[in-house]
């Protein structure tokens, strides 16, 4: 009874697998006993330039107002950055 919960715990696992690696490069620390230092750093480092692109997008709209073609194409990236940034916030 004991080897087929075994067996069963890690045939989840493998199928899991990539699905915890993918969030894991996404930065969600999920099923970590404990934050390696070179994984502390990329997070550090992934927040820090998601953060200053955002800060570069609303300078750019704020220095370029009166260009409407460029308000808008900066919109289009900066609208689904932020919405993913409050996904990634949630997800933490």
């Amino acid at each position: 009874m004991e080897i087929e919960g075994k067996k069963i715990k890690k045939q989840s696992d493998n199928y899991f697998n990539s699905i915890i690696f993918l969030l894991r490069l996404a930065g969600v620390p999920l099923k970590m006993n404990e934050m390696p230092t070179t994984y502390a750093i990329y997070m550090l480092t992934v927040i820090f330039c998601t953060c200053s692109t955002i800060i570069g997008f609303v300078v750019g709209v704020y220095e370029h107002r009166d260009d409407l073609g460029h308000i808008m194409t900066s919109m289009r990236v900066l609208i689904p950055l932020i919405n993913d940034m409050v996904i990634y916030v949630c997800c933490r």
